[in-house]
């Protein structure tokens, strides 16, 4: 129930956004592939924190509504697979990943400044977070969610009148979580960095 309120408002809120802004608006969306790293949690990993440290793929959708001054809207859903499994070693977590989903407010360069160029933006927005790890004891898996806040950076630039590519930086981190960690006993924590490259389409 908290989760579907959480995905509800999030909509509901990007939607809102986005509804004035499309007057004067450029409209894409950009899947895309990468990878997260430098992650940490203070969840129980039977891989010793070696997995959520570990860089692994990401793969996502975005979709964006920029006006030409500048200031837009995201909404973006993405999956970071084996997130909490050690990389080449058999080790103890068998199934695990990270999965968000988050409406964020955007700030580019000005149309009028980055022309047919290459387009930088900031981007910072909340959403949800949802982390699972099962292991091969069937001991103290868990199955998290969380407020999750995403900062970041990127660029993207079209090749042609339909179709471009993007490049993306992300700090990704939880701010809040009705779950406990299975180790401390305190609020159950998460965060990652993640880089993407993707394509985008109007």
């Amino acid at each position: 129930m908290r989760t579907t309120r959480l995905l509800t408002a999030t909509l509901v809120g990007w939607f809102a956004l986005a509804a004035p802004a499309t007057a004067a608006a450029d409209i894409f969306v950009s899947p895309f592939l990468g990878v997260k790293f430098r992650g940490a949690t203070n969840a129980l990993d039977f891989d010793l924190d070696y997995g959520s440290r570990d860089t692994k793929s990401a793969v996502g959708l975005s979709g964006v509504v920029i006006a030409d001054a500048g200031y837009g809207v995201e909404l973006e859903v993405a999956h970071q697979p084996r997130f909490f499994e050690r990389t080449g070693n058999a080790g103890l977590v068998t199934r695990s990943g990270v999965t968000t989903l988050s409406g964020n407010v955007m700030l580019a360069l000005p149309l009028s400044i980055t022309r047919e160029s290459l387009r930088p933006y900031a981007v910072a927005g909340l959403g949800w977070m949802h982390a699972s790890s099962k292991n091969g004891i069937d001991f103290l898996e868990f199955s998290n969610d969380f407020l999750g806040l995403s900062l970041g950076v990127g660029a993207v630039g079209f090749l042609t009148d339909v179709a471009g590519v993007r490049f993306d930086l992300r700090h990704i981190r939880s701010v809040s979580s009705a779950d406990t960690s299975t180790v401390s006993g305190d609020r159950a924590t998460l965060r990652f960095w993640r880089a993407t490259v993707g394509v985008v389409f109007r």
